[in-house]
């Protein structure tokens, strides 16, 4: 996830979305606004497996992602999801929506289209049906350690809505106290963790649109997460009654997440 970090700052989600009017000294990048991002929801072929999945990805990249920032998958743990059965997940990262709206409006070149055909045994992706967010990344990535390996993580979901009471500028001053209560809890052998907010940003399907927006922490493995959800169980009453205020979430749902473009 490291290139990421150099476009999603940790300022986006407290000072986008909170309005407030009181400057961030210790921010000294200029806030730039969200990353757009769109999942594709993939079908795996008679050939899915880690070994051509690599080799599909290896030969992505030999093609023109200019205008791409970022790429990663995303393979749940359980069968089902909200895609279907089965389905796994292709995460675009993108500067704006315009950018993104005017790469898919142009026809696929011939590299692009034989390289779909050659590995569309391997996996088939849905672009037609991709789905866009508003990213917001609510911590920076290396405030709680370093990544052993950011080439591969896990994603850990939530699925929420808003209570009468809540609404983005009250999600971003809850994502600054969820920030507060990491770097207060945190005993310095917990693993690296970060966490974004994914805001709705066109017509996406209904059994995405029910929901008011996607919490997303990410982990260095499952032990990492397992062992900072247990330790929110026993110390974050304050915090989850912060969250309860403002929103109802379902969750979380695990993903293995690879990093699909590489530098």
């Amino acid at each position: 996830m490291r290139n990421i970090t150099n476009y999603l700052l940790l300022t986006l989600l407290v000072v986008g979305c909170s309005g407030s009017s009181e400057p961030e000294q210790e921010a000294e990048p200029t806030e730039q606004g969200p990353m757009f991002s769109e999942y594709l929801t993939c079908t795996p072929g008679s050939n899915f497996n880690a070994d051509n999945v690599r080799t599909m990805i290896r030969d992505w990249n030999q093609l023109d992602l200019s205008n791409l920032i970022y790429a990663a998958g995303h393979a749940p743990v359980a069968e089902s999801s909200l895609g279907g059965e089965g389905k796994v997940y292709w995460q675009l990262f993108w500067e704006s929506k315009e950018v993104a709206d005017e790469a898919w409006g142009q026809s696929p070149n011939e590299e692009f289209a034989a390289w779909g055909e050659k590995y569309a045994d391997v996996l088939t992706c849905d672009g037609d049906g991709r789905r866009g967010y508003d990213a917001y990344w609510g911590r920076d990535n290396q405030r709680s350690g370093e990544w052993a390996d950011d080439s591969q993580w896990v994603t850990y979901a939530h699925y929420c809505k808003f209570t009468e009471n809540g609404n983005p500028e009250s999600l971003g001053a809850t994502a600054e106290a969820f920030n507060e209560y990491v770097d207060n809890s945190e005993t310095g052998e917990d693993g690296p963790f970060t966490f974004a907010v994914y805001l709705h940003n066109g017509d996406n399907p209904e059994v995405y649109s029910q929901y008011d927006f996607f919490w997303m922490n990410y982990y260095q493995n499952n032990e990492d997460a397992q062992a900072s959800y247990a330790r929110f169980a026993e110390n974050g009453e304050e915090m989850q009654a912060k969250f309860d205020a403002i929103s109802s979430c379902e969750g979380p749902y695990p993903s293995n997440s690879y990093q699909f473009l590489y530098e």
